[in-house]
């Protein structure tokens, strides 16, 4: 598959917003995908149960501890563990994607996603994606969501040889769009976005409508956490934020 995001990077150098205060600039704005800026969740959990239901003979995951690491490592981590056998390995790997092609038309936006990342586009930021998802789903999510045409890059689970919170992926994203990790933001929903982020150099916001919670996100690092797509766009087009006391750091 093409290493290559739904759209090209731009050819010019990022224009870096500086619109408010704190006077610091950001030239990029890095998301994670599922849980940041597409409500996949329940199109995931379908299709993993449908999956292991039939290849297994067992649904998985049924624990909130099973979902969480569906939430947060990539399949390709995941199945090894419940295969007792290469073809089951490979069947289950199949299976996944038959089940989430079915439910792929039902993954959106997140509400305000959509005007945000134009809000943003137009203040010249430079977007990417880093996820942990294969680009036949990537893919099609972003059309289905709407948000194809506003993402300058993908990084996506072929793209690199490590995962988040591995630092591999978002350095790549940072070296397509052609700007330093210090003017550059890391967002997302889970700790391993946060901690990737962190190792890449970037400024880490995290987001409270996704899978994890405020405090797990401030715990594992996140500067910030925003409420609402609007609420971000705001922290961003103000400069990247400077870490605020403990305990005030809610958008």
């Amino acid at each position: 598959m093409s290493g290559d995001g739904p759209t090209s990077a731009s050819a010019t150098a990022p224009r870096p917003a500086t619109v408010g205060a704190p006077a610091r600039t950001v030239g990029a704005a890095l998301f994670d995908w599922d849980g940041t800026l597409v409500d996949s969740r329940a199109v995931l959990l379908a299709a993993w149960r449908e999956s292991t239901a039939q290849v297994l003979g067992r649904s998985y995951p049924q624990t909130p501890a099973e979902e969480n690491l569906v939430f947060t490592l990539p399949g390709s981590r995941i199945w090894p563990t419940l295969a007792r056998e290469r073809v089951q390995l490979d069947a289950l790997v199949v299976a996944f994607q038959s089940a989430y092609e079915a439910w792929a038309g039902e993954v959106r936006a997140f509400p305000g996603v959509k005007r945000m990342l134009e809000a943003l586009r137009a203040a010249g930021l430079s977007i990417a994606v880093v996820t942990s998802k294969a680009r036949r789903r990537y893919g099609p999510d972003a059309s289905h969501a709407g948000i194809a045409a506003l993402i300058d890059v993908a990084i996506c689970a072929e793209d690199t040889d490590g995962a988040k919170p591995d630092p591999t992926p978002v350095l790549r994203a940072l070296e397509r769009l052609g700007v330093r990790a210090s003017l550059a933001v890391m967002i997302g929903d889970t700790p391993v976005d946060v901690a990737a982020g962190i190792a890449a150099g970037t400024r880490t916001i995290g987001v409270a409508w996704g899978h994890a919670g405020e405090a797990e996100l401030h715990a594992a690092g996140a500067e910030w956490v925003a409420e609402d797509p609007a609420q971000l766009s705001a922290l961003l087009l103000g400069g990247a934020p400077e870490p605020a006391a403990a305990g005030a750091r809610k958008a």
